[in-house]
């Protein structure tokens, strides 16, 4: 039988990335996820989680890496859409969330087919990913199949935490889809009723809608 492992890594000791980002030391942040990415993948090996790997493509689009980022995010989708990615708390969407938004940005149609084609398999399975619903409705979003009040309405009764995160991705998805249609002024709007964070650790998705607003409101 196999001995146990003394655990090398108490999680006291793992590096956090989103403070190196909130103080703009994308550096730091960078060498954080990809840390946890390979303590991740050392733990689990190819069971190993989406998380990280699309927070180190969100840091690479804030540092105006844009092709870096999307070819981060490119190379997720793909796991994803080959069930590399055992657990994720998206259900394995947000790889190809993200790689939506970077193909409209950056008018990209081979990686909106390969975020299309992950949307396609996901949402064909009869029983969702744990994780899964609320990505579920994002992604319906950018294909058109429901609009915002519809996304909206399944968690005004969260938690306001819960119900901050949701609401900043629904805005910036919503943000994104609207500027896919050549609605840039309804971006701006989508955009400006984002609530400010009031603690740290929050979506992904709120630092790109930040960094891409103040460029769209030049």
């Amino acid at each position: 039988m196999r001995e146990p492992q003394e655990d090398f890594w108490p999680y006291e000791k793992l590096p956090e990335p989103h403070p190196a980002i909130e103080r703009g030391d994308f550096e730091a942040a960078l060498a954080a996820f990809a840390t946890r990415e390979m303590l991740d993948y050392r733990e689990h090996g190819p069971s190993h989680s989406d998380v990280w790997i699309c927070g180190f493509g969100v840091t690479l689009w804030l540092m105006d890496d844009r092709e870096g980022a999307g070819s981060v995010w490119s190379k997720a989708c793909d796991e994803a859409l080959r069930g590399k990615f055992k657990y994720s708390s998206t259900g394995t969407y947000q790889s190809g969330l993200l790689l939506w938004f970077a193909s409209v940005w950056l008018k990209n149609e081979d990686w909106h087919e390969e975020a299309e084609a992950l949307f396609d398999k996901l949402l064909r399975k009869k029983r969702p990913v744990m994780g899964a619903d609320f990505s579920i409705l994002l992604a319906r979003m950018l294909r058109r199949e429901i609009d915002l009040p519809e996304v909206q309405a399944r968690y005004r009764d969260e938690q306001p935490e819960q119900c901050d995160d949701y609401e900043w991705e629904a805005l910036f998805y919503a943000g994104v889809r609207a500027y896919e249609e050549g609605d840039i002024e309804q971006t701006r709007r989508l955009w400006r009723h984002v609530k400010e964070r009031t603690r740290s650790w929050v979506t992904l998705e709120y630092y790109l809608l930040e960094h891409e607003k103040k460029k769209l409101d030049r």
